[in-house]
């Protein structure tokens, strides 16, 4: 397929479709994406009307995965929510026209016509993100330099930065840089901006499910290096065959895309950026949650100074809590206490609802405090340099936790480090994101002396 597409393409297709599960029982429709959203509209038939058609929405079977075979070939579309049957309905003459209106929630792949989005018969996927072509190598160079003439040459074929295989997913994972090279044959104009290509293969088969989530962890490792919000622009799948199943992934989602800022990217050579892969692609499943809410719920949306400060907090305290178990006793120990405080609280009142209450608050009472896990946290800092990036330390954590206090116990009484202002929250949710970079890069591989220059030039971008 010679046409190349985006996740957020713009399209329309006329095609006809038909449920993979039934594919005798066809009908056509336009498939379209304005960027934002795909949808599918089905063609305007003749019905008799009747009382139930105006409650019509969520009457149609939803299926699951759609084949389809449009002016662009086949695709396969992946998840259905009806959202509309418009039409008239004619009482009167007996007489109506009904169409459906469907949102495709999962995907749109063009190409081929996948089985559904959870075997796993795709081997490898190649995935350009935005904001990485000048973080990596370019792959053009100065030939020669005279007072007549510059040349210029790039490579014919893909010059290779990175090879590396994550052991524990199985996985290889190859950075490529594409010259993009273009010129007319005139010699009137030439143009060529180097294009980092991520390919990720890994040693058996996956899903397109498999895919989609290893292309966004990549897409929030890339982010953590740059310190800006990095999105996948394209993503191309392909199967046992390239030749006869590959396809180009379409799949609008909400998020932005930041401008890179040269000053706080983490650069480091191939076997630093191998380290850091194996890394991430290596963390128990335990921390996904976790990235998600760093990356996915405060880097995607634009929120509230108030509620980021908060997701902020809890992806701190979420942080600490996976990379740290400790507790406040040994657990032999409090389990013994707990015993004993469970059976003086059941025998003084039984069932009641302050028992209910106070057994479920003993429970957790060998877990650390709010505060020490903070205050654990920024001690893995270099004193000198956590000085530097947020100030005192013991005022920030105090700082910290009051603001969370009062804003998840509403009515408490307000204390003297409470922030309420709008200014004064946004400036200090700055100071929580580079200090949670930070934290992440560490616990990527990163040393602290290697990225601090950069994490520190992220704190005063808004000072």
């Amino acid at each position: 397929m010679d046409e190349k597409f985006s996740l957020d393409s713009k399209f329309q297709w006329e095609g006809v479709f038909w449920d993979a599960a039934k594919p005798d029982d066809k009908f056509s429709g336009t498939l379209s994406s304005d960027g934002k959203h795909l949808e599918l509209v089905t063609r305007a038939e003749l019905v008799k009307p009747e009382l139930s058609m105006f409650m019509a929405v969520g009457q149609v079977p939803e299926p699951d995965i759609v084949h389809g075979y449009t002016n662009n070939g086949e695709c396969t579309l992946a998840g259905f929510k009806e959202i509309e049957s418009p039409g008239r309905l004619d009482f009167g003459s007996g007489r109506g026209v009904r169409w459906h209106r469907f949102r495709v929630t999962g995907a749109c792949l063009t190409g081929w016509h996948l089985p559904n989005d959870t075997t796993n018969v795709l081997t490898a996927a190649d995935i350009i993100y935005s904001g990485i072509n000048e973080w990596l190598p370019g792959s053009g160079a100065v030939a020669a330099f005279t007072e007549d003439e510059v040349t210029v040459s790039f490579p014919k074929k893909r010059p290779t930065v990175l090879d590396v295989c994550v052991l524990s997913n199985r996985l290889r994972v190859v950075i490529k840089i594409d010259p993009n090279f273009q010129f007319s044959m005139a010699g009137r104009s030439y143009s060529s901006r180097s294009e980092p290509i991520i390919t990720l293969e890994p040693a058996e088969p996956k899903s397109l499910r498999w895919f989609v989530d290893a292309a966004h962890r990549f897409e929030n490792l890339l982010s953590l290096c740059l310190g800006s919000s990095v999105r996948a622009e394209t993503m191309r799948l392909i199967g046992q065959s390239e030749e006869t199943e590959s396809g180009w992934l379409i799949r609008p989602r909400r998020g932005r895309v930041e401008k890179p800022y040269l000053g706080i990217w983490v650069r480091g050579d191939s076997s630093q950026l191998a380290t850091a892969i194996a890394s991430w692609f290596s963390t128990p499943e335990e921390f996904i949650p976790l990235e998600n809410l760093i990356y996915g719920t405060i880097r995607h949306s634009s929120l509230f100074v108030e509620t980021e400060f908060l997701s902020l907090a809890q992806a701190l305290e979420s942080f600490h809590r996976l990379i740290d178990k400790s507790t406040v006793v040994e657990p032999l120990l409090f389990g013994q206490v707990l015993k004993t405080l469970c059976r003086f609280i059941s025998e003084s009142w039984g069932s009641s609802p302050i028992a209910g209450r106070l057994l479920d608050g003993i429970r957790y009472a060998n877990e650390p405090t709010f505060q020490t896990r903070i205050q654990s946290l920024l001690a893995r800092i270099n004193p000198e340099r956590l000085e530097k990036l947020i100030g005192d330390p013991v005022v920030f954590e105090r700082t910290l936790r009051q603001t969370r206090n009062h804003f998840t116990h509403p009515g408490i009484r307000k204390k003297e480090n409470v922030l309420t202002d709008g200014k004064g929250i946004f400036l200090f949710n700055q100071k929580l994101h580079v200090l949670l970079r930070l934290l992440m890069l560490k616990s990527s591989g990163f040393s602290e002396e290697v990225v601090f220059d950069q994490i520190f030039q992220q704190s005063r971008r808004w000072a």
